[in-house]
């Protein structure tokens, strides 16, 4: 794992991540509280049981395996072998790494590299998402704001016990600003910590559900975000060779599970455009 943290300045990687794995460990800690002490699952019948524990499985083992392979997957430049390639329409010089960067590469003054197929710093994770990484980028997107989604049903038959305990008002309050609620002695510590995480996995899903819509749209126009930004569509092959190009030759499948192996057509050096 060292070389997780050299490869972006270590500091940079280091905090986002770090915050990002307190704020999981908050919400893992809560719902089992919940479960143990509450009023337990929605269904308590052993089907139900069983398929809520295997689809729990399933979500945070697709969300740990693309979490370790978006980290460990380095998309800079170090490493690749650019010398004796020939220059073309599209390459540039950076004056921080002091080298020739290729079509649809950039610079991240976050990560201190330049990145092969850039599209954008992620600050949850404090890594850049680039060529190499895109795909478990995505999965982890999906997966992602499935396991919230989960986790926030999971934790509604307590939610709404403590919100039937609240007037109305109170329980907007309670949901909308449960810091207001805590300071102002309207509720415990332990249900201050109940609204608070379940506001945090609403959050999460909505966010991790936007960014999958967006990623989505430019994965099917085989676009980046900076290319989306400048309305570039270069490289837009159609949406089938698009997500073959981004996700490799088993596209279809690498949503499934994060250690599929499904290489890549390209080197991230150079791309086929649509002219």
């Amino acid at each position: 794992m060292g070389a997780v943290w050299a490869a972006s300045g270590g500091r940079g990687l280091r905090l986002p991540l770090l915050l990002t794995a307190l704020w999981a460990a908050a919400v893992a800690l809560e719902l089992a509280y919940v479960l143990a002490r509450g009023p337990g699952l929605p269904t308590a019948g052993p089907l139900a049981r069983a398929l809520h524990l295997l689809l729990a499985a399933f979500q945070l083992l697709n969300v740990l395996g693309n979490a370790a392979l978006f980290l460990l997957q380095d998309p800079g430049i170090g490493g690749v072998l650019l010398a004796g390639r020939a220059l073309g329409r599209g390459w540039d010089y950076c004056y921080h790494c002091q080298s020739q960067v290729p079509p649809r590469s950039g610079h991240c003054p976050a990560c201190r590299v330049c990145v092969l197929r850039r599209d954008h710093h992620c600050l949850l994770l404090g890594r850049c998402v680039g060529f190499s990484n895109y795909r478990p980028f995505l999965c982890l997107l999906l997966h992602g704001a499935g396991l919230l989604l989960h986790v926030t049903a999971l934790l509604g038959p307590a939610l709404g016990v403590l919100l039937r305990a609240h007037s109305p008002l109170h329980a907007v309050v309670l949901l909308l600003l449960p810091w207001l609620m805590l300071l102002t002695g309207g509720v415990s510590l332990a249900q201050f910590a109940l609204a608070f995480i379940a506001d945090t996995c609403v959050a999460g899903t909505l966010l991790c559900g936007a960014g999958l819509l967006f990623h989505g749209m430019l994965l099917l126009r085989g676009q980046t975000t900076r290319e989306w930004a400048h309305g570039q569509r270069h490289y837009d092959l159609g949406p089938w060779r698009n997500m073959e190009a981004a996700l490799g030759s088993r596209w279809a499948l690498v949503w499934l599970w994060p250690f599929l192996a499904s290489p890549l057509p390209g080197d991230g050096i150079t791309f086929q455009t649509s002219d």
